[in-house]
């Protein structure tokens, strides 16, 4: 930073020796900020301070940082920062100073990125706050990071034993320890699932495998919003004309935290109401808002209805000439990955189709909000690429079909319900991306499979006739 002053300094006095004309206009006007300059023009100093020295944020989303004010962008930039590993100690010693909406997105990132794990003195730096406060929500907030990160580190030994164990061949101890992850993983997450009820039922048959097929499907859509009834609406309709065989969800099934038990009030407003006039059942996935509150994943897999089949968190099954694999990415756990291998592996289907919530690959506008691909596509691409016919997902709230790779088809219909998200056309692979509410469509025979995506006024967004 000195080398680079004493060099401005020398323009400075080169161009004091130059002689050039200029308005009074041209005299009179301020300099132009940069992004950075006017973010931290409008942020408390020493977070400011903060902001200038650790966000490394792109001069773009700068520029959308400032357009927020006051408290919303003092939420935003602690958001970002928790993400930057240099400034963790800084944003945990400012949580006290910050109010509740604010700790709760920072303890969210906190819970998700991988290096606080590793953060010197964050244990105990929560277990202070969460005795400090007098905010009685806050201190369960503080407790369930340091749980999170405490099971976390407990898991990484785990983790270390299976790789062992599969390095050295040994499946008999391979397997008896990623069961056992299966039990550390739902620890982690507080979701309170035992683990009968985590193992994946049997294969089973929806349709005769003879026949053709058609479903529906959506994500990211529990919201009681009006974007959530005109797909609904929609999706009803287009039913009556051409009737699907079932449905299929792609997680987030109900916001903010799933259900709050199988008696929940949303059951009958956000799903029966709206879904129960098709008379067909779905077979959902869970999403990462399943797992947001202690009961949100039990309950939708206690859940009894002709209209909502959910056997177990992953599973497998037949409908004409597809075999369907329905899977959990929230955390693909080494349980479900050896599982999921093997069913594959065991398909004798004609198509094979998964669908989860994650997108593998998707038109994200920035590198940190799709951070999320790069553990799909370390975890859950090796084990079906090339593998599979297509994948299809949510997550996104927003429509897009992305270039086929190795034989595998995407597309992503997360535009069920939730507040839309932004996309980037630019992205590589991107065929289509729409920020707009929608549902899919998928017609499978013994020939070809046809994947179409729709709006809420049943106008075409993208379509693939696939043969092979």
């Amino acid at each position: 930073m000195r080398a680079k002053g004493v060099i401005l300094f020398v323009i400075a006095i080169a161009m004091a020796s130059v002689s050039v004309p200029c308005s009074a206009d041209d005299a009179a006007a301020p300099a132009k900020l940069s992004a950075m300059d006017q973010l931290v023009a409008k942020l408390p100093p020493d977070l400011g301070v903060a902001a200038r020295k650790w966000l490394h944020d792109s001069d773009k989303d700068l520029k959308a940082l400032t357009a927020f004010s006051g408290g919303d962008l003092e939420r935003e930039v602690m958001q970002a920062m928790a993400s930057e590993p240099d400034a963790a100690q800084f944003v945990i010693g400012r949580l006290p100073l910050e109010t509740p909406e604010t700790i709760a997105v920072v303890l969210k990132v906190v819970a998700f990125d991988s290096f606080w794990v590793d953060e010197s003195g964050i244990t105990e730096a929560l277990d202070k706050l969460a005795k400090s406060t007098a905010d009685e929500d806050l201190m369960l907030s503080y407790m369930e990071s340091e749980r999170v990160l405490s099971v976390k580190r407990i898991r990484e030994s785990l983790t270390e034993r299976i790789a062992a164990a599969l390095k050295a061949g040994d499946t008999k101890e391979y397997e008896k320890l990623a069961k056992a992850d299966e039990r550390w993983l739902m620890v982690q997450r507080g979701a309170m699932l035992p683990s009968f009820v985590r193992k994946p039922v049997p294969l089973f048959t929806v349709k005769d495998t003879s026949k053709p097929v058609r479903i529906v499907g959506m994500g990211d859509f529990g919201q009681g919003s009006a974007g959530q009834k005109a797909v609904a609406a929609e999706i009803v309709k287009m039913g009556a004309a051409a009737p699907y065989d079932f449905g299929v969800t792609f997680g987030d099934n109900f916001y903010p935290t799933g259900m709050n038990g199988i008696d929940d009030p949303r059951w009958r407003d956000w799903w029966e109401n709206l879904y129960g006039p098709l008379k067909v059942p779905f077979y959902p996935t869970m999403g990462n808002h399943e797992y947001y509150g202690d009961d949100g994943a039990a309950a939708e897999l206690a859940y009894k209805s002709p209209t909502w089949i959910f056997p177990s968190p992953y599973y497998t099954y037949l409908a004409g000439p597809v075999q369907f694999f329905a899977i959990d990415t929230t955390e693909i756990s080494e349980a479900q990955a050896i599982w999921l291998d093997k069913a594959i592996a065991a398909s004798t289907a004609r198509w094979k189709v998964v669908y989860g919530h994650h997108p593998i690959f998707a038109p994200e506008h920035t590198k940190k909000s799709g951070r999320y691909m790069e553990y799909m596509q370390a975890r859950l691409w090796p084990i079906i690429r090339g593998r599979v016919d297509a994948y299809l997902c949510g997550h996104q709230h927003a429509m897009a079909q992305m270039e086929p790779r190795e034989g595998v088809h995407f597309f992503m219909s997360g535009g069920g319900g939730g507040a839309l998200s932004k996309v980037s056309r630019k992205v590589d692979g991107t065929l289509f991306a729409e920020s707009n509410f929608g549902f899919l469509t998928l017609d499978a025979d013994a020939v070809k499979m046809t994947i179409a995506i729709f709006d809420t006024d049943g106008k075409t967004y993208a379509s693939e006739v696939i043969t092979k």
